[in-house]
């Protein structure tokens, strides 16, 4: 009996350590109101991304990466302070199209919510913007990016391009 008596005992005090630990709460991610270039490149290459920082044709920073076999590129806006955090980023992917393919990109605005199609000669470019106004965290960049690569993945079968 003294047995049991200490067995229930023993588990009786281990449920409530379990249970303590449980309880705890977690901790909140860090919102942010903005996000440099090296912090968006960090997240991305946590989230197995290439991420090769360089400037555009107006000399404003670009991260250029690769995601489903497809080049895409990350740009930068609205931003301010030092270091630069920025409170929009713009994901961007361009292909070349034919008018069919260029016909379905447009068909693509007036059937979905996400994701921006547009033509320019015979190029496409489909876009993703996030704003951070009013706070994101880094988990929430994070899986901007993976809805952008899953986007660009669907729009591109969606119109003909693989």
């Amino acid at each position: 009996m003294l047995r049991f008596a200490l067995f229930a005992g023993a588990l009786a005090l281990a449920a409530g350590t379990a249970a303590r630990a449980e309880d705890k709460p977690q901790a909140a991610p860090t919102v942010v109101e903005g996000v440099t270039v090296a912090e968006f490149q960090d997240i991305m290459t946590k989230a197995g991304y290439q991420a090769k920082v360089g400037t555009d044709s107006d000399n404003l920073p670009v991260i250029d990466s690769k995601a489903s076999g497809m080049n895409f590129w990350v740009y930068f806006y609205n931003c301010d302070g030092e270091p630069q955090k920025c409170r929009r980023v713009q994901f961007q992917s361009s292909f070349k199209t034919d008018k069919t393919m260029q016909d379905k990109a447009l068909d693509w605005n007036n059937k979905k919510v996400a994701g921006r199609a547009s033509n320019e000669k015979d190029n496409t470019y489909f876009d993703y913007l996030v704003d951070c106004g009013g706070g994101v965290s880094s988990g929430n960049l994070s899986q901007n990016l993976e809805r952008f690569d899953t986007l660009m993945a669907e729009f591109t079968t969606y119109i003909g391009w693989r």
